[in-house]
């Protein structure tokens, strides 16, 4: 992944805030990405399962791990590739006895390592904020308000016989 961050510019009293362009680009010096949650994702307090892909396979031998909240150490995903050792595809479920989300901001963190450079480190961060059980709506889910009525049609009543 290549990054590039853009400045803070004043243009005749109009701010433009700070980017962060990412290209993922999928060759042999690494990828790495969260795939679940998603970015800016509300989701329950409490224990989540998290889930991502990396360009991690059982010949390269590198590894993901995941923080949560900054709070260490760095936790062990389980590879969920094709073949044994193989972080192509990954999970991680959080626990008590690690970190917890919480009510409010939180940022998840995975990081992407390979032993045999040992400075090759990649990292991919998602921020989801906790809400309370039951307050997060199941996708696809929406509602309709109450009490509308449509008062009056932009369109001209019909003639008879139409």
């Amino acid at each position: 992944m290549k990054f590039q961050t853009l400045g803070f510019v004043l243009f005749s009293g109009i701010l433009v805030v700070a980017a962060t362009i990412v290209w993922n680009t999928m060759t042999a010096s690494g990828y790495l990405k969260i795939t679940s949650p998603a970015k800016g994702q509300k989701v329950p307090v409490g224990n989540i399962v998290i889930s991502g892909t990396s360009s991690s396979n059982a010949t390269n031998h590198c590894t993901v791990s995941i923080n949560i909240n900054g709070i260490k150490p760095d936790q062990h995903v389980i590879p969920r590739g094709h073949i044994p050792n193989d972080y192509s595809k990954w999970t991680f479920t959080d626990t008590s006895k690690y970190a917890l989300i919480k009510l409010g901001f939180n940022k998840i963190t995975s990081k992407y390592s390979c032993p045999q450079n040992i400075n090759f480190i990649r990292f991919y961060s998602v921020n989801v904020t906790g809400v309370k059980a039951g307050a997060v709506a199941s996708v696809g889910q929406h509602q309709t308000p109450r009490n509308t009525a449509i008062t009056s049609s932009p369109f001209p009543p019909l003639l008879p016989g139409h």
